[in-house]
């Protein structure tokens, strides 16, 4: 087993009790030794839940105390998407291995700009956290598709949708400050896990609904295409279809739907997934729960810095600039309706 894996959290808002939460359950693998954001009693709240973690008002302060000797092995950016860029720049120019959270930016103009940096600072590594890769039931899911049993693939099903009234009044829904609102935030994950799962995708359809005046959308329901075959039982054609929302009744599932039966996963329901025939008869099996995508998904980026791990599963930022040209594409689909 390599050392304890030693990182920074940059942005310490809701999210990042995720990561803190994850590097605790990680068993000694992953350590949070500093916290930096602009808000003292923000940074000082997670320096709490650490336990001891030297605190810095700006990413300009941590790498000064790096130089002097703080040990910080990598970053999570966890950041509101839109000040992203100088910030990762700066990390990677300084050498340290960047985990931003996602989406990679709130435009596809800092998508592209980040996707840069990460091909200029190669030999630094770079991950976005599509933390769903690591849900031990998507794996599951992978590996019935592939095997057959399912047989040929005809449909991709995602929602991820769920009331949150408090997004109303934060950056989450400003469309200055994020770029997009329940697609962009919730439905960046939906589009990855189809890249992952069926392949590459292209919006065919999409319709975007807004509760908040003035604000972003609250609904989305996009159809994807896939354009390449995946495996023998994947071919290119593979249709996606994308719930996402912010103001509706709680839904967390994906599904692979065939020709022979179908699978499903309920994220409210976590030790279990579902096998239905098409006569509908079930078959619940025992998973493993999807709680632990967090810390799986920080040890894989430990093991990437620390020793040089390949296929951890981690998405790139490449990836993450491929969901946010499908998110780019899904937009402008939705606004000709």
């Amino acid at each position: 087993m390599s050392k304890t894996f030693k990182i920074a959290i940059i942005g310490a808002g809701g999210i990042a009790n995720a990561h803190m939460a994850a590097a605790k359950d990680s068993g000694g693998r992953v350590e949070v030794v500093a916290v930096v954001d602009p808000i003292q009693e923000s940074r000082s709240k997670l320096v709490a839940a650490a336990g001891q973690a030297a605190d810095f008002a700006d990413v300009d302060a941590l790498i000064k105390a790096r130089k002097g000797g703080l040990v910080v092995e990598g970053v999570l950016v966890c950041t509101p998407p839109s000040v992203r860029v100088k910030i990762v720049e700066k990390c990677l120019k300084a050498g340290l291995p960047v985990l931003s959270e996602k989406p990679l930016a709130s435009t596809l103009k800092d998508a592209k700009k980040l996707a840069s940096l990460a091909r200029k600072y190669k030999k630094v590594p770079t991950a976005i956290g599509y933390c769903h890769r690591f849900t031990p039931a998507l794996h599951e899911m992978n590996r019935m598709a592939a095997s057959g049993e399912l047989g040929t693939i005809v449909r991709f099903e995602n929602f991820f949708a769920c009331d949150l009234p408090g997004h109303q009044s934060k950056w989450f829904s400003d469309p200055k400050k994020a770029g997009g609102g329940a697609f962009l935030d919730m439905g960046s994950h939906s589009i990855d896990l189809f890249h992952a799962m069926i392949g590459p995708g292209k919006p065919i359809a999409s319709v975007f609904s807004n509760k908040w005046k003035g604000r972003t959308e609250t609904a989305a329901t996009v159809v994807l295409k896939g354009s390449k075959k995946r495996n023998a039982n994947i071919g290119a054609g593979v249709p996606g279809v994308i719930i996402s929302g912010w103001a509706e009744s709680s839904r967390f599932t994906v599904a692979l739907v065939g020709d022979k039966a179908m699978v499903s996963y309920d994220y409210e329901n976590p030790e279990v997934i579902t096998v239905k025939d098409l006569l509908g008869k079930a078959d619940v099996r025992p998973i493993k729960t999807c709680g632990v995508r967090f810390t799986d998904q920080l040890v894989a980026f430990a093991n990437v810095v620390q020793i040089k791990a390949n296929n951890t599963g981690l998405a790139t930022f490449e990836d993450g600039l491929a969901a946010a040209m499908v998110g780019e594409q899904a937009a402008k689909l939705a606004k000709k309706k």
